[in-house]
């Protein structure tokens, strides 16, 4: 049996951010906890694979197989904080690409690293306010961290961590 390539959402950005922190909240995720463990919980799994040279689209990837069961593969040269992003971002195929839509459940699909488009751009969003919601982000911004303090307190890059906060209008 084949699988479906994952299709957009069509969800504003507004949206996706709330789909996004609403997931996290239903299964109990709090910003900067263990994401391959929280990946388990919802019976996927994470693997690491040294796909760079070998199968680069394959490099940041998610496939779905049941509602119950996903494997996110992440690259085996990146590090921690890029790694969290990633899995982030493939939890963010799996939600808004795969059980949002009603004609994806229960069949496989999967969603690999194809440039940058409407897919990717939903994914990123979800990462983001998945990785920092916005009230718990601005608390620590607003603290008078600097943005490295920041970004280790949520996981992420201080790249991220500035991204999020030009985003919510706080830099």
């Amino acid at each position: 049996m084949s699988y479906l390539d994952a299709t957009p959402s069509g969800l504003s950005k507004a949206q996706v951010y709330e789909v996004a922190e609403s997931f996290a909240e239903q299964f109990g995720y709090k910003p900067g906890e263990d994401l391959p463990a929280f990946v388990r919980k919802l019976g996927g799994n994470v693997q690491i694979e040294d796909t760079l040279l070998s199968d680069p689209e394959r490099s940041g990837s998610l496939y779905v197989e049941a509602p119950d069961e996903f494997k996110i593969i992440l690259p085996a040269h990146t590090g921690r904080a890029r790694d969290r992003f990633t899995i982030a971002h493939e939890l963010g195929h799996y939600v808004l690409h795969y059980l949002w839509d009603p004609t994806r459940v229960g069949g496989r699909m999967m969603a690999l690293r194809r440039g940058s488009d409407r897919l990717e751009w939903e994914a990123n969003w979800f990462a983001a306010a998945f990785l920092m919601p916005a009230a718990t982000f601005a608390d620590a911004w607003k603290s008078g961290l600097d943005t490295g303090s920041i970004a280790q307190q949520f996981g992420v890059s201080a790249q991220a961590a500035e991204l999020r906060a030009k985003t919510l209008g706080l830099s």
